[in-house]
């Protein structure tokens, strides 16, 4: 079959183009060429605006797909454009719904609980929300579309390793190390469904089933927060703890942020011989996984994310032309060992003044300067950190993280990725300097940067295209560098345990 994808390259949405190439399916993925695929060279790539209805007629005009998964239609104007761009050359289409097209509601919930028929839409509004953008989709659709559609509707998307919202993994952690969980002061069961189940029902509802309709996607059974935390709980043989959060205050967990009620049934499903397991099967396996994860190195798992999102041939060109340049500008040298580490006032995520001098009179010191938020490496080096922080703390030391981003930027971070250590904004990257780490971006890598959609004039409060060369330091009591690394190739790090050796070689 003659099959296209438009999105799908993280999460479950991966999962299902590896699973249509299994099958010896033609396939395109359709997207806007940010996001790196393993998919290798099985498969067509096609960049394009999905928002854009001239960039999709140019694409898809002449086209024929005997099913089109749609996993980033979001509201009615994506619904439109589509109709308009694939015409009557489409034999399936399958709209990647939510189950937030549903009100919440005590009892449980079947696909007749939303008409989508029976659902008025707006073409003219400037902004949806994600549920009624969805419900809007599905209603455009099913009241406008010529060829035939299944809407999907996708229950909460849980998974041990690639989830990249870290939501399940979120619980894992907590739970292992016996910190508290933001919980709602009434409790809120929820269905699930797991990445891999989800993949594998897109994948037969499209290409194995002539179902036409609304359909959900589901593991069996549904758990409030606190009962998905006490089956980890059981996994890892620890009973987890628990307080009331509050959305203003923002000490609600991942899952609390939805105050809704959704048992969703999944009887249609079953009914066409797709049988769904229980979530409580699931969960011992995605929670193994989430711990395996935590036992790998920093290099296996920056390793694990470049095989993932692989560099197509002209980007691994740009980017070795990028560290020649770096190398022949003699950028990043960064630090030795014994110097005098250069004192510093930078502001963390909050506005507080942090001096480096005045922490040192406290114990050793881990510098790291990283990028942005905008890097997944650094995400993944910062989460490795934050991993052992207790150990950190334990040998008398302290981690301080410094980035040229604004202190917005800097508290987006910190609590996104819940990290317990210091996270400083450098502005105009003074301290980078100092530490003979600040380089300016080439003309090309601006171009590419802006392309890309990474805006560092946002993240970082300036127009300069300068960035520090990730580098790791450890400093002693005097301001003495004992250890440390830089290295203009971003994808490689110190790991963090040579930094914690490092710390406990001081005690």
């Amino acid at each position: 079959m003659k099959i296209l994808v438009l999105g799908g390259t993280a999460f479950f949405g991966r999962r299902l183009v590896h699973l249509l190439l299994g099958d010896g399916h033609d396939v395109t993925i359709a997207t806007r060429g940010q996001t790196p695929d393993d998919f290798g060279d099985a498969m067509t790539r096609i960049k394009v605006d999905r928002t854009n209805q001239d960039a999709m007629m140019e694409a898809f005009g002449n086209c024929y797909y005997d099913v089109v998964y749609d996993q980033i239609c979001f509201n009615p104007q994506d619904a439109k454009i589509s109709l308009k761009a694939f015409g009557n050359r489409v034999k399936r289409y399958v709209l990647t719904s939510s189950m937030a097209v549903y009100n919440s509601k005590d009892t449980e919930i079947t696909e007749d609980d939303f008409m989508p028929e029976q659902h008025s839409y707006d073409l003219d509004a400037k902004k949806y929300d994600y549920a009624e953008g969805k419900r809007q989709a599905e209603a455009y659709f099913f009241r406008n579309a010529v060829f035939p559609v299944v809407a999907v509707r996708v229950a909460m998307v849980v998974s041990g390793t690639d989830d990249y919202t870290g939501r399940f993994d979120y619980y894992v952690r907590h739970v292992a190390e016996h910190k508290s969980i933001g919980v709602l002061e009434s409790e809120h069961p929820i269905t699930y469904v797991t990445a891999w189940d989800a993949a594998e029902f897109l994948n037969f509802i499209g290409a194995k089933s002539d179902f036409v309709g609304p359909i959900n996607a589901a593991n069996s059974g549904y758990l409030s927060i606190q009962e998905l935390c006490y089956e980890i709980g059981d996994c890892l043989n620890t009973t987890p703890l628990f307080h009331v959060g509050r959305h203003e205050e923002q000490t609600l967990s991942p899952y609390a942020m939805f105050p809704y009620t959704w048992k969703i049934l999944n009887a249609r499903a079953a009914s066409l011989g797709f049988e769904f397991p229980p979530i409580q099967k699931s969960i011992s396996l995605m929670v193994q996984d989430s711990v395996s994860k935590w036992e790998r190195s920093l290099k296996d798992e920056l390793d694990a994310f470049q095989a993932q999102n692989q560099m197509s041939p002209d980007a691994a060109a740009t980017f070795a032309r990028l560290i020649q340049d770096l190398r022949d500008q003699g950028a990043g040298k960064g630090l030795n060992i014994r110097d005098k580490a250069p004192d510093f006032t930078l502001e963390d995520a909050t506005g507080k003044p942090v001096t480096l001098s005045e922490e040192l009179a406290k114990g050793p010191v881990i510098i790291v300067f990283y990028r942005g938020e905008w890097c997944p490496y650094c995400n993944l080096q910062l989460k490795a950190y934050e991993r052992i922080m207790n150990e950190i703390k334990a040998a008398g030391a302290q981690l301080i993280a410094i980035s040229p981003q604004t202190p917005d930027h800097s508290l987006s971070m910190k609590e996104k990725h819940e990290l317990s250590f210091i996270v400083l904004s450098d502005a105009n990257n003074k301290t980078a300097e100092n530490y003979n780490l600040k380089y300016k971006l080439p003309d090309f890598m601006q171009a590419i940067q802006k392309k890309s959609g990474i805006e560092l004039h946002q993240y970082n409060g300036d127009h300069t295209f300068e960035l520090p060369v990730t580098a790791t330091y450890i400093i002693d009591k005097k301001g003495i560098v004992i250890a440390g690394a830089s290295d203009l190739n971003h994808r490689t790090r110190m790991e963090p345990s040579e930094a914690l050796k490092k710390v406990r070689s001081l005690q």
